[in-house]
């Protein structure tokens, strides 16, 4: 078993090789999204940062001027930036105190810390160069930037120093939902993955069964076609025999009692002959080794010799064989000895199950095709038995059919070779009134 799977995946290595791209693709995906979101917070905080330095510059123009009058103005315009942008959480003006390293606070956004002294060396550094201190800080509350700038007069002299907080808080909340939808995204595109996988896994035991089954029928082809073979020979012989005690019990009036012997066994060994036969002809069809030879043919002739080898049967049976044949030349092409093995075999059916009436060989030609029809005023074929007529071993089971004999396979070996001919061979009957195959012939130029 593991050998043939090693075979089967040398012969199928697309199968393994999809699997792989679905998982290259899958990492592709992953990772571009990751690695555009991650870009993405890095230059949103970048804009960020430059958004609030844009935002302190601007405060620092109209507050500037405003430090030495009153802190009214001041905190206006802390008011208009708080409405303005909810991402603003806090802002602080304060002023150096005389004689002292501690800074007043004189505006805020939070009033109750207004008038409060504060020293520490963030404050110093940002008051003592002109860039200012930024940084990101985080507390419980979420991400924010942290600005601390000084504040100049038109003469670039030092006033105070700005205090002002950016909250990155929605940003990362849009990070976070975004990331979360990819990992949503992911879980599909995995569960896909997992049933594309188990789908191909699936695919490969019925691909590997197929094959088991594709090597046991050709076993049983190859055996069929043997077995045929190997039987024709005792078959022939068999048939020498039995023609030989009938020379030698020809006259003899004891051995009647043996004529009627050797006359079932000789029935038995042509029924097993037809049946060998055909079996060969299946095997042959199935594995594309039926030899067809095309050629521009005289189908007169072949309908005229199909009549004399069946005509003897339908004198026994005391049925009319009737073709008005033509003069004029009717060509088509095809394999001779093949459209004669149609035409024996619809006759040899249509005088099988015509107790009494007529068997008619019908000829219409059209622009491009003959049809040969063969009519019958036999038993006939029910709608429910027309559906599998064509199918291989069937045979239409009713009291009246039942002591005819035949292998179930003539129809089917008779439509295959007409297809393999691009012809057809089609069927219209009406049970207890009789039946019209008809063999569709590509006519010759």
């Amino acid at each position: 078993m593991v050998k043939d799977k090693i075979k089967f995946i040398k012969r199928n290595y697309i199968v393994f090789y999809s699997l792989i791209l679905i998982s290259v693709i899958v990492g592709v995906v992953f990772f571009g999204n990751y690695y555009s979101l991650k870009k993405f917070q890095y230059n949103t905080d970048r804009l960020l940062q430059s958004k609030a330095s844009l935002a302190e510059d601007i405060f620092n123009i109209t507050t500037a001027d405003n430090l030495g009058n009153n802190s009214e103005e001041i905190n206006k315009n802390i008011e208009r930036i708080l409405e303005k942008d909810s991402e603003v959480k806090k802002i602080e003006i304060a002023i150096p105190v005389e004689n002292s390293e501690k800074y007043e606070i004189i505006a805020s956004s939070d009033k109750s810390v207004i008038g409060n002294e504060i020293d520490n060396d963030l404050i110093r550094i940002a008051s003592s160069n002109d860039t200012g201190v930024a940084f990101l800080n985080n507390d419980k509350k979420g991400r924010y930037w942290e600005i601390i700038k000084s504040i100049k007069n038109s003469n670039m002299e030092r006033l105070g120093v700005l205090s002002f907080q950016m909250s990155l808080v929605e940003h990362d909340n849009f990070i976070n939902d975004s990331i979360q939808k990819v990992y949503i995204v992911l879980a599909l595109l995995m569960l896909l993955v997992l049933l594309v996988i188990a789908n191909h896994v699936r695919f490969f035991n019925y691909a590997l069964k197929a094959t088991k089954l594709e090597e046991v029928d050709k076993m049983k082809d190859d055996f069929i076609s043997m077995a045929s073979h190997e039987l024709k020979s005792p078959l022939t012989s068999i048939k020498g025999y039995i023609e030989i005690l009938k020379e030698k019990i020809k006259n003899d009036e004891k051995s009647k009692d043996d004529a009627l012997i050797l006359k079932n066994i000789d029935s038995s060994v042509s029924r097993l002959n037809d049946l060998v036969t055909d079996l060969l002809e299946v095997s042959r069809l199935e594995q594309n080794r039926l030899p067809v030879k095309i050629e521009n043919i005289d189908l007169n002739k072949v309908i005229s010799d199909s009549i004399a080898e069946l005509s003897v049967n339908a004198k026994n049976k005391k049925l009319d064989l009737v073709y008005l044949k033509t003069d004029k030349a009717i060509n088509v092409m095809a394999d001779e000895k093949r459209v004669k093995q149609i035409l024996v075999n619809l006759l040899s059916n249509a005088i099988k199950y015509t107790p009494q009436g007529k068997v008619e060989i019908i000829l219409k030609e059209g622009s491009n095709k003959i049809l040969v029809t063969i009519a019958d005023t036999g038993l006939g074929i029910s709608a429910k038995n027309m559906k599998n007529l064509f199918s291989k071993f069937y045979r239409v089971q009713t009291s009246e059919t039942a002591k005819i004999s035949g292998t179930g396979l003539g129809l089917w070996i008779s439509r295959e070779i007409a297809r393999k001919m691009e012809g057809e061979l089609t069927v219209e009957s009406i049970e207890g009134v009789g039946s019209h195959f008809t063999l569709e012939l590509k006519k010759a130029k």
